[in-house]
Parts: structure tokens; sequence; C-alpha cells
């Protein structure tokens, strides 16, 4: 492979600060609950909007609150809880067709995305380390 390759989408995200990356996300969420929201007016059950809110929260909480070392590891039980929480209300709404997969599929999404969290934590610790333990070596 060449030294000079086009850069994916994902190398442009990973150079976006870290505000940039909360306030890209915060939009996300923002126009998810509003789309809930309109199709909720429009005929979709509250308990399904309910649902598929929470379980989003818990896909885009991986990041907000996982991503950051000065919480406590009882943190990174926060995602699963809005995930348990949004399949239950799932399975109770009456017009949801398969709340069983749907939650399956959140619940297989949130762990990715915080086992991606959780493993970009350990490089950053252990480059510091590293880098630390360089510094006292050389003096």
């Amino acid at each position: 492979m060449s030294e000079m390759q086009a850069p994916t989408a994902i190398d442009r995200i990973k150079n976006l600060s870290e505000a940039t990356r909360n306030t890209i996300a915060l939009g996300i969420w923002l126009v998810v609950l509003v789309g809930l929201l309109f199709v909720s007016v429009h005929g979709q059950s509250k308990l399904m909007t309910a649902g598929l809110f929470l379980q989003f929260t818990g896909a885009y909480s991986t990041f907000l609150l996982c991503g950051r070392s000065k919480y406590s590891p009882l943190v990174h039980g926060v995602p699963y809880t809005f995930v348990f929480t949004g399949a239950v209300l799932l399975c109770l709404a009456p017009d949801f067709p398969a709340p069983v997969a749907a939650s399956l599929v959140f619940l297989a999404v949130t762990a990715l995305m915080h086992s991606s969290v959780i493993s970009g934590m350990r490089k950053v610790l252990l480059s510091t380390e590293n880098t630390s333990l360089v510094g006292e070596c050389l003096s």
C-alpha cells in the first residue's frame, strides 16, 4: 500500500475535536427525537416512541459518559440500563412488530460502541503511561 491514501470518513471524524464530535452527536440525537415525536403525533404509540428513544439514548450515552475517565466505573452500566428499559417498553408497545429482534440489534450496537470507547481509552492510557515511562528513563 502507498503512504498517501485518501482520508476516509472515519479518519476525518477522528481528527475532529471532542467538542465538535459531541455537538454532531447531540444534533443527530435531537433529529432522532424530533422524528420520533413527529411519528408519535401521527399515530405511533407512546410506548414505541419512548422505547426507541431510550435505546437511541443508550447508544449515544456510550460516547458521552463512558468515554470520560473522570467518571466512576459504574457509569459503564448506564447505556445498558437505557437499552434494557427501552427493550421493555418496545415489548409492551402494541404496534411494534419485532421488539425482541430490534432490542437485540440495539444491544449489539451499544455493546460495539462501548467496546470501541473502551479500547480507545486503553490506547490513550497505554500511550500516556509509555510516554511517562520514557520521560522517567531519560531523566
